[in-house]
């Protein structure tokens, strides 16, 4: 890979990249450094990236996902990821904006809930970009954004817009 080749692919795919980990971590600065270490990553070993098996920032998203997980597992490690949890913490969305209730509401989603969620509803990847880029089947992706969306439709229901 060429130096202009990264700082093309960098310059593409750094936002998506930053968007999802601070979406993950929601913190600014671990954010940033998670989008280094994934394109120092990308920078260090181009050739774990295969083009045959699917675009790139579904690669990235896979990469920085793994990276938010190890933060995650080093920080907590006694709380496990569970897929099957349903969120029991309501945020005080009675003073908040719209925006920032959903915000708030997406970040207190279980983590791999969260994931998908972010991958398919802010970086409008297919199911099966998903599934590869958190190492899952596709079944597992559906099923794990239905509880995200049914645990936000619950969290959300005081905005009157959800039935």
């Amino acid at each position: 890979m060429t130096d202009s080749d990264f700082k093309s692919i960098f310059t593409e795919h750094k936002d998506a990249v930053y968007r999802f980990a601070w979406r993950m971590l929601a913190s600014p600065q671990a954010a940033e450094d998670v989008t280094q270490d994934c394109f120092v990553e990308l920078l260090r070993c181009p050739e774990r990236y295969d083009g045959t098996r699917g675009a790139l920032r579904p690669f990235l998203l896979g990469v920085a996902r793994n990276l938010v997980l190890k933060r995650w597992r080093a920080e907590n490690r006694w709380s496990p990821l569970d897929e099957d949890a349903r969120t029991d913490e309501q945020p005080d969305v009675a003073r908040l904006e719209v925006s920032e209730r959903v915000a708030q509401a997406v970040r207190s989603l279980p983590p791999l809930q969260r994931e998908v969620l972010l991958l398919a509803e802010y970086e409008e990847l297919t199911l099966e970009e998903i599934a590869a880029a958190v190492e899952a089947e596709v079944g597992t992706v559906k099923s794990r954004l239905h509880r995200a969306r049914a645990n936000l439709r619950r969290m959300l229901t005081p905005l009157g817009r959800y039935p």
